[in-house]
């Protein structure tokens, strides 16, 4: 069903063409005619829009909301005249009329939009903001983008965390046919931050959780966050649990109320705990492939698996110094790992993550090289005592 007659189309696209000026004088009446034109039409519309059929109750949203559309159509093909076909037109003896019509026309159906969105209010989210308002909107959003930008530069918030969320929403104002929905988020959303007087890193990512900031360089900051500590984790079994208790708490989070980003594919909620889940379930079988490893032999006690009295950064220092000084290969350094990771223990890391003990080998802490010398100065006064060493260099 086309509400709008092909009389208000024609003119739009033909009679307002810009190419229809050139070499033509227009008299005061040509000019109030046109304004009375569009007035009647934007009444008749009005009038119609009201027997839409069921469109009270919502159960034909797309016919109205292709209405809006259609009318938003018209204004940016009117704007379109007013802006990059200026040229056309700014010479002409009637250039003051000219544009005063032009901006007439833009804003009778800036008028007529906002009658049917108020009208029907579900439409407004779903609808584009025309060219004509467009500059305007975006100014307000880029005033909002600048506030948000200073308040958390002040913040001691993650750095890259900070950036994300800027560029996030820069790109959220930049988008191509920007639509009232999206306005609304931006600008909802940037409250909400601003209103925070003490935000921090885990509050900020709480929020945008909460309100679906479902971009994929903040998913994909979540992830990489979280492998970075459980890399940090040497446990296998503290592994499971830390993810047990992010996945509680990503549960909660999803009961408070919050905003929905227009244009995001998927649910963050899902997203993040889908990949929380399928973590746990690596982790989980890791387990039982090396549980089956050690009890495949009845000497998996005493000759797969062996204590290590040593915590498991300073295994990790130990490892890589034999590494370092040729005692062990540089080659397949990942797979040394994982050996030293499948047949050893320490006393209280029943399965070591290969990945952390590697790790852990290269970020080695002061207390934990102290410690290590220790160790060593021991041995050597072992072999001084036993071997009679003392006096030799």
């Amino acid at each position: 069903m086309n509400l709008i007659s092909e009389q208000l189309q024609l003119f739009v696209s033909d009679s307002l063409n810009p190419q229809k000026f050139a070499g033509n004088h227009f008299s005061n009446k040509e000019f109030e005619d046109w304004r009375a034109f569009l007035a009647n039409e934007s009444s008749a519309l009005k009038r119609l829009s009201a027997y839409f059929p069921n469109s009270k109750q919502g159960k034909n949203k797309t016919g109205i909301v292709k209405l809006v559309n259609q009318i938003v159509g018209l204004s940016n093909l009117v704007n379109t005249y007013l802006t990059k076909f200026h040229a056309v037109w700014k010479n002409h003896p009637q250039v003051d009329e000219i544009k005063a019509n032009y901006q007439y026309t833009c804003n009778v159906f800036e008028e007529l939009i906002s009658d049917l969105c108020r009208a029907y209010p579900f439409a407004k989210g779903l609808v584009k903001i025309t060219y004509y308002n467009l500059p305007q909107v975006k100014m307000q959003l880029k005033g909002q983008h600048k506030l948000l930008t200073e308040y958390l530069r002040k913040t001691s918030i993650d750095e890259d965390l900070k950036e994300l969320v800027l560029d996030g929403i820069s790109q959220l104002i930049h988008q191509k046919d920007l639509r009232w929905i999206d306005e609304a988020y931006i600008k909802e959303l940037s409250v909400i931050l601003l209103s925070k007087p003490e935000l921090g890193t885990k509050q900020l990512v709480e929020i945008l959780i909460t309100n679906n900031f479902n971009i994929p360089e903040f998913f994909h900051y979540y992830v990489n966050s979280w492998r970075k500590r459980l890399s940090d984790i040497p446990g296998l079994h503290e592994q499971q649990e830390i993810l047990l208790a992010e996945k509680d708490q990503l549960f909660n989070l999803q009961f408070e109320k919050g905003l929905q980003l227009p244009a995001a594919s998927s649910v963050l909620y899902n997203d993040l705990n889908q990949f929380l889940s399928e973590k746990y379930l690596f982790i989980r079988q890791l387990l039982k492939l090396r549980r089956e490893a050690a009890l495949d032999n009845e000497r998996a006690k005493a000759g797969i698996r062996f204590l290590m009295n040593l915590p498991v950064p300073q295994f990790s220092l130990f490892i890589r110094m034999q590494i370092e000084k040729g005692l062990l290969p540089k080659e397949n350094v990942g797979d040394l790992f994982s050996f030293f990771a499948l047949h050893f223990y320490t006393p209280h890391t029943l399965f070591m993550s290969a990945d952390s003990l590697q790790k852990k080998s290269t970020d080695v802490e002061f207390s934990t090289a102290q410690k290590m010398k220790g160790h060593l100065i021991g041995m050597l006064n072992w072999l001084n005592t036993n071997f009679n060493l003392s006096n030799y260099n």
